[in-house]
């Protein structure tokens, strides 16, 4: 029986070379220069990915996030700790600001306004405020994880929910004029 040759080039490189070329080429970057610059042939690029299109899939779609390791330890710490403490009435927000200096709530706002602001100058996003747009996606996220807290829905909001706030935060409610429809 025949050994199978070791891989000379891991998954996750390959992928960065064939991210690169396909960023400096768009869907033209060619697998031929992405193999050369990997040190394989094309043919091993082809038996990896069976098409151009699932290697220019699998090099520039995002890595899904494991949402269960962000948010588990904030499900299991931060929110059922946090809220307590913000509305007990000899602590409040205040008195926690000042002992704590900025809320976990604002740095988490200015982390995604900071990354809609860098979307919004290269011309990926259009929004007239990041940190508004920031401030409602972290209301909306704060309110899902609350409602999951107390049970609303079972405890769990339903996958469809999710998708409808998000569709609504992100097309927005301006009204459909004649011309906005032009843009």
């Amino acid at each position: 029986m025949a050994m199978a040759r070791k891989r000379t080039i891991e998954d996750s490189h390959l992928l960065k070379i064939a991210r690169d070329v396909f960023l400096e080429g768009g869907a033209f970057g060619s697998t031929r220069d992405i193999a050369a610059r990997a040190g394989i042939s094309e043919a091993t690029l082809f038996k990896r990915y069976p098409t151009k299109t699932a290697l220019f899939l699998a090099a520039l779609a995002p890595p899904q996030p494991d949402l269960g390791t962000i948010i588990e330890p904030a499900r299991a710490q931060a929110i059922p700790r946090m809220l307590p403490l913000i509305t007990h009435p000899a602590i409040g927000l205040d008195e926690f600001l000042r002992q704590f200096g900025v809320s976990p709530a604002d740095k988490l706002t200015e982390a995604i306004a900071g990354y809609l602001a860098e979307q919004k100058k290269r011309g990926q996003i259009e929004t007239d405020n990041p940190f508004a747009a920031a401030a409602l996606i972290n209301s909306a996220v704060h309110s899902l994880a609350l409602f999951e807290l107390m049970g609303i829905h079972g405890g769990e909001v339903p996958p469809h929910a999710v998708r409808a706030m998000i569709d609504a935060l992100w097309r927005g409610l301006e009204p459909k004029t004649k011309a906005r429809r032009k843009r």
